[in-house]
């Protein structure tokens, strides 16, 4: 990660006057609550960010499904030009036998 930041609590809490232990106490309770924040955000990141791998995964899971759609779309393409082709000769023999009745 990037450089260490250095908290200079403890000279700063002794030069105003604050026992040596306390200051100490107050610079250890500082840290862990650092630490503390800093886990917290790893731990949010790693379950909020996508990874490469993540990536790859989705990828592929949208190329299967784009290929299972251009399947079915075909599918339904092909099945309407039936139907069109079916109802235009279904409408040819009632034209032809009209004319023939006529």
């Amino acid at each position: 990660m990037g450089m260490p930041i250095e908290l200079s609590v403890f000279e700063a809490l002794t030069s105003a006057g604050v026992a040596p232990d306390k200051a100490r106490d107050v610079e250890r309770q500082l840290e862990t609550a650092i630490q503390s924040g800093q886990e917290k955000l790893r731990a949010e990141m790693r379950d909020q960010l996508m990874t490469k791998s993540d990536g790859a995964l989705l990828s592929a899971k949208i190329d299967a499904s784009e290929s299972n759609l251009k399947g079915v779309i075909a599918s339904k393409l092909n099945d309407q030009l039936r139907w069109f082709i079916t109802a235009q000769i279904a409408l040819a023999g009632l034209i032809v036998a009209g004319v023939k009745l006529l």
